[in-house]
């Protein structure tokens, strides 16, 4: 049981000024560097089309995308900066919000402006469970104990809450002044180099000086309608809003006392005024909206952050994303149901290969029947659900033999599954081309869209993985979603409880090897040919691997594991030679040395061996995984130190502490 929430407890009100200083000086740096990264360049582009560089696209419909995008942005970090000044209780110190902020943004876009995109996420994937870890044993030597959300977590009056709306006002006056001072400096220091033309750009720098702290207040009152509505109200009407404001009363007070200190730690998370404004649910929304803009709008901002080579980058990207939907299959089958599953790349030619025997020339030799080339991008649309349709059938024939199986023997299982299907297709000669696969596969069909170019699928593969999301977190959350996760937990314990395992299990496999004839569909098509050996037993641990180091169970984990496994080990462990070989990188000392000690040296040659040192290391210091789900955390990290308490179920019997767990002493 939590401590009880005490309503005369008030919240210790820091200084604002304290409060500006940490978030302003916290946000203005990363917001420079995209600034002057990017932004910048968006925006006098949009107002000066005709100085434009080389490569950077001038057509009206680019220019407007840009410009909604920067809008965007803006407008939600400002927003943002309100709000996290209204949160938070002032308890964290500023170094420690600093060090934060610097870690998780300001190095992530260095990354990214010094490598590429996916390079400097896939690097973040290294520097954050090497943060993690050091913060963690810094707090253990220093005896750290971090502070309850609880013990700040009081009915405010209207006093109160006046005083949140003061702080959020202050805050996006206080960071729009402040970027309109940092930018104007900029621009001056510019138009005296001559670098700001043409001359009458001055004139929008006189106005965005004098509009930003204006708008920075209507934005601030924003912030503060958002704070306030996710305080605690002292009184509730009766559709459960505070009478003063508040969108949660008694009853939400009443439910965080009947929870575990655990749980209840996580529900207070979500609340205004918090220690850890920039993790509440609040903060994210804001998150999300970035990221929505961002990758809805990059192929029009690629060019303008990266320069030329876009059209490489998003068919890059596209390759990425058909990952991301593997993941999210495979993670509905070891993730939710626990049943380990290293043949999941039969599931993926399975649906390659439906699409391409049905896109290619391949159909008309089959049948015996000339069809119209201009016929086959349409027939894509139906396939996409047919490829997917015949991949669960599939994977309920696998499932079917294999329920009275767990562990090891399941494993063994699908891992003859996986390896079997390619052998199946290499010697169907007849259908698949046996060894030499099949080519001049179609690409979609869509009135007036040129498939040619890699925006098309970019947007292609996006709306599949919205979709894909969508349908695991509603899986995820329905009576299904649960009984998987009983499954997981103790099979038998879900049994006892009346959860057909059979059915469960058989829809376990259906809906991950669905997702997955999703991807082959789309990796097919995209690529146009497809070949047998193009799937191996390495893809289902690499599969895998996205699942485990993303995070088991969660989504959003899996998501990001996906990436950061992609672009390590397609980009960085794959270019490791490249840049070696670079006379400018930081590589090239290193890779001199050892290819002098070591003739004909190369990086390719232990490429297996660099990839599996990195995800064992990711495992060392991030067991749980990147974004690890609330149940994941609390089976590994039984301490108080993370934020969960220890049970008496997880004292052993005869163990010290264990009389005071069970209570013994109070009997």
């Amino acid at each position: 049981m939590s401590a009880l929430i005490h309503p005369s407890t008030r919240v210790p009100a820091p200084g604002t000024r304290m409060l500006l200083i940490k978030w302003i000086v916290a946000l203005i740096v990363p917001l420079a560097v995209f600034t002057f990264w990017g932004g910048e360049a968006i925006v006098n582009t949009v107002l000066a089309p005709q100085a434009a560089g080389s490569g950077i696209p001038t057509d009206s419909p680019s220019l407007a995308v840009g410009a909604v995008f920067t809008l965007i942005f803006y407008l939600t970090v400002f927003t943002l900066a309100g709000y996290l000044v209204a949160a938070d209780t002032g308890r964290r110190s500023m170094f420690e919000v600093w060090i934060d902020i610097v870690i998780f943004t300001v190095v992530p876009l260095l990354l990214v402006i010094l490598t590429n995109l996916v390079i400097g996420l896939a690097l973040c994937a290294i520097v954050w469970p090497v943060y993690f870890f050091v913060r963690r044993l810094i707090r253990k030597r220093q005896h750290y104990v971090p502070p309850s959300p609880l013990d700040t977590l009081t009915p405010l009056d209207t006093e109160q809450r006046a005083l949140l709306r003061r702080r959020a006002i202050a805050g996006s006056v206080g960071l729009t002044s402040v970027f309109a001072v940092v930018t104007l400096i900029a621009d001056v220091i510019y138009f005296l180099l001559g670098s700001l033309q043409p001359t009458y750009l001055l004139i929008w720098v006189a106005v965005r000086t004098l509009l930003l702290p204006v708008l920075g207040y209507f934005l601030g009152r924003l912030a503060s309608l958002l704070a306030v509505r996710r305080t605690l109200g002292a009184q509730t009407a009766g559709n459960g809003i505070s009478s003063n404001g508040g969108r949660k009363g008694s009853e939400k007070r009443h439910e965080l006392e009947v929870l575990s200190e655990t749980r209840a730690r996580e529900e207070a998370r979500d609340l205004v005024p918090n220690d850890l404004p920039l993790q509440s649910r609040g903060a994210q929304r804001f998150y999300l909206l970035l990221l929505g803009a961002f990758v809805l709008f990059y192929p029009v901002l690629d060019p303008f952050l990266f320069g030329s080579g876009t059209d490489g980058r998003l068919s890059g990207y596209g390759d990425a994303g058909y990952y991301v939907i593997l993941a999210l299959g495979l993670n509905i089958v070891v993730g939710f149901a626990g049943l380990l599953d290293l043949g999941y790349v039969a599931f993926f030619a399975i649906g390659a290969y439906s699409w391409a025997i049905v896109g290619s020339p391949q159909l008309g030799r089959l049948i015996g029947v000339q069809i119209d080339p201009n016929l086959w991008p349409w027939l894509f649309w139906p396939m996409l659900l047919g490829a997917a349709l015949i991949a669960a059938l599939w994977g309920v024939v696998l499932g079917a033999p294999t329920l009275r199986l767990r562990g090891d023997y399941l494993a063994i299982v699908t891992l003859g599954f996986g390896e079997i299907i390619p052998i199946v297709f290499t010697e169907m000669d007849k259908y698949t081309n046996g060894p030499n696969g099949l080519v001049n596969v179609s690409a979609p069909g869509f009135p007036g869209v040129d498939w040619s170019t890699s925006i098309p699928f970019y947007y292609l593969i996006l709306a599949l993985i919205v979709l894909v999301i969508f349908a695991n977190i509603r899986l995820r959350d329905s009576r299904l979603g649960r009984a998987w996760i009983a499954i997981r937990e103790d099979e038998v314990a879900a049994a006892s409880s009346g959860i057909n395992l059979v059915n469960t299990k058989l829809f376990a496999f259906g809906a991950g090897a669905f997702f997955s004839g999703v991807a082959g569909a789309y990796h097919s098509a995209k690529l146009g040919g497809i070949s047998s050996d193009a799937f191996s037993f390495g893809d289902s641990v690499l599969y895998l691997s996205m699942v485990v180091i993303g995070g088991l169970g969660s989504i959003p984990g899996v998501i990001v594991g996906a990436l950061a496994v992609y672009a390590l080990n397609q980009f960085v462990v794959a270019q490791l030679d490249t840049i070696g070989t670079d006379s400018t990188s930081f590589l090239h000392p290193i890779y001199t040395v050892i290819t002098q000690l070591i003739p004909g040296f190369t990086f390719g040659n232990i490429r297996n061996l660099i990839f599996g040192v990195i995800l064992v290391s990711i495992m060392i210091f991030r067991p749980e995984g990147l974004i690890p789900s609330a149940r994941r955390r609390r089976e590994l990290h039984h301490s108080t130190d993370d934020g969960v308490e220890m049970g008496a179920l997880d004292v052993i019997p005869g163990a010290p502490g264990f009389e005071t767990e069970v209570g013994v002493d109070q009997l």
